[in-house]
């Protein structure tokens, strides 16, 4: 008696199309999907190459977890943890639609300091928070100056925003359209809480603590992935 098991695609979930296509290094099947023609194992000896793995690496570390207790939990290396943040590639202006065709937006900007490199090295993150759906429509790194506050507005110029809020930082009342801009402790309690929800989940934003980032390169593509 023949006995039939159809594989199913990992990419695209089809089976008719998968064919057998040889081993891997571990000895494992291959197979070939004609349909995305790509090509998949359904085993792996290394946990890191397991599907969904990658996923589960950004996941942690958007949790509280460093490098080495990543790789301690998923039994990979923390080459690959490395590897993984490396890749990330984050983009600075939201691209949901729906806040590009809102008339009506209100923004709270505010900036958030942590270490990378050594407790003396502060590095600074500027961002604009959309108050109405609650999410960051816009982010830059860069030093607490006139300029990086520039680099801010000039990626919410596609943006119809009615109000700027807030907290009267110097280079805010010196860039911002006086018009737009409203200050006031109470106008940025939003912004504020999202900081400290930021500083409550990632360990690398946390204050007192040795998990900070070591390479201003995976600081930023990991924090910037959060948005």
């Amino acid at each position: 008696m023949t006995v039939t098991i159809e594989v199913a695609c990992r990419y695209c979930n089809q089976t008719e199309p998968v064919r057998k296509h040889g081993a891997g290094k571990a000895g494992f099947p291959r197979y070939y999907c004609k349909g995305c023609q790509k090509t998949f194992q359904l085993n792996y000896r290394y946990n890191g190459h397991k599907p969904g793995m990658k996923e589960k690496i950004v996941d942690m570390a958007m949790n509280g977890s460093g490098v080495r207790d990543t790789g301690r939990v998923l039994s990979i290396g923390i080459n690959t943890v490395m590897r993984t943040f490396k890749k990330l590639s984050p983009k600075q202006v939201t691209s949901r639609q729906v806040v590009y065709d809102d008339v009506t937006l209100i923004c709270e900007l505010d900036e958030q300091w942590s270490f990378v490199g050594n407790k003396k090295q502060r590095h600074w993150l500027w961002y604009a928070f959309d108050t109405k759906r609650k999410q960051v429509i816009a982010h830059v790194f860069g030093p607490r100056t006139d300029a990086t506050c520039r680099k801010l507005l000039d990626l919410l110029a596609p943006f119809h925003i009615r109000f700027i809020t807030t907290d009267g930082w110097g280079s805010y009342a010196r860039e911002v359209e006086p018009e737009k801009h409203l200050v006031g402790k109470i106008l940025t309690q939003r912004i504020e809480r999202h900081n400290r929800n930021l500083r409550i989940h990632i360990k690398r934003l946390a204050r007192r603590t040795l998990c900070y980032s070591r390479s201003i390169e995976i600081h930023e593509k990991l924090i910037g992935d959060i948005y």
